[in-house]
């Protein structure tokens, strides 16, 4: 099999292309009808001189599609120039701009680590082709967008590579880490200066929809702890359901201080290690085990793909790769075939939080 691979190398990636365009061109398809999670309408009401948040906390839901505005003020801020545009344009331009962000990550991971051209193919295809980049797309969705800006100091080690992971933070439940991760390794001029972004976009929300200061601060996250939010595949989610009374707001706060004591005691162990790409693909697993994801949100997984797939010789490499092409593309099939989410879901938390310790306990001297 080996031999049929590698004497074939060149008819299996052309093969693979043809599929990838066959693909990606559905993929578009679908997200120049669908769009509906693209975070337009708050971004209007924003520049209207609206509080947002404060509208649908009043109002108990959002106006329009799902576009319910859970998100940090920056990106209402940010998403100014589509806001120039009636809804069927502005969808267009950010599928376009998600579009940009799905051959811009593969690229700069790629070009980091100096993978070989036929690795950097096979690694592009397998992110266009894979369902959370697909769905991120297809509806407008926002991870690509956090991803992008999260690997930036990883992969630039100067001042405006963190500055604008900044950006990262316009979504709450995977943005976090970043920021937690800066304070874990006791770099808070770096992580100052990623906070600036957040704080301008709040502080430009605050006074251009004269909102009360402190209020508005809290607003984004109380709108979406009042959303009930929660999946079965993550610690919060399963707090809620099965130990926690989700009416009390104070419980919430609790569960999440909990949370965040346990992601700095991960990070601590993950920091220990050597390789910054191994450190980064841990690093990113963390908010898919903590907080409530979908599947687009597994795109996370990427970087640890391009690690295990640059070290693919080792077996905890080869486990780390096939973990991330079942989630990519048979998880939701999988899924769904079962239809017990119950068991299901904690079964790969599990998993996956295993993945993070035995990859710290026998990946640690790899350069």
């Amino acid at each position: 099999m080996n031999d049929f691979l590698i004497k074939n190398k060149k008819n299996i990636l052309y093969f693979l292309i043809f599929i990838t365009l066959i693909s990606f061109v559905d993929t578009l398809r679908k997200g120049l009808l669908n769009g509906c999670d693209f975070q337009w309408q708050p971004s209007v009401l924003f520049w209207d001189g609206i509080n947002h948040y404060q509208k649908f906390i009043n109002n108990g839901k959002s106006d329009f599609l799902c576009q319910g505005g859970e998100y940090a003020h920056l990106f209402h801020v940010i998403l100014y120039p589509y806001t120039l545009f009636e809804w069927e344009i502005a969808r267009i331009l950010w599928l376009i701009t998600n579009v940009f962000f799905a051959f811009s990550i593969p690229f700069l991971l790629c070009k980091y680590l100096n993978l070989s051209k036929y690795k950097t193919f096979i690694l592009l295809l397998i992110f266009l082709t894979c369902y959370p980049t697909r769905m991120t797309i297809n509806y407008g969705q926002q991870s690509l967008f956090v991803l992008f800006f999260l690997i930036l100091p990883f992969i630039f080690k100067s001042k405006f590579a963190i500055f604008l992971s900044g950006f990262s933070s316009i979504k709450y439940s995977t943005g976090y880490i970043i920021f937690l991760d800066f304070l874990v390794k006791k770099q808070f001029k770096s992580f100052f200066i990623a906070t600036i972004p957040y704080l301008v976009g709040w502080l430009i929300y605050s006074f251009y929809t004269n909102s009360n200061l402190i209020v508005n601060f809290f607003e984004p996250l109380n709108w979406s702890l009042n959303k009930q939010y929660a999946r079965d595949g993550d610690i919060y989610s399963l707090l809620q359901i099965y130990f926690i009374d989700s009416h009390q707001v104070y419980m919430k706060y609790l569960s999440i201080i909990f949370i965040f004591g346990f992601n700095t005691f991960i990070l601590f162990k993950v920091n220990k290690l050597k390789n910054e790409l191994l450190k980064m693909s841990l690093i990113f697993i963390c908010p898919l085990l903590f907080f409530p994801h979908s599947n687009y949100d597994y795109v996370l997984l990427f970087p640890l793909a391009c690690y295990s797939l640059l070290n693919i010789n080792t077996f905890l490499n080869k486990i780390n790769f096939y973990f991330v092409i079942y989630f990519f593309y048979f998880s939701r099939l999988i899924k769904h075939l079962l239809d017990l989410d119950w068991l299901y879901q904690p079964i790969l938390l599990t998993f996956m939080l295993s993945l993070i310790f035995v990859n710290i306990k026998f990946n640690p001297k790899i350069t």
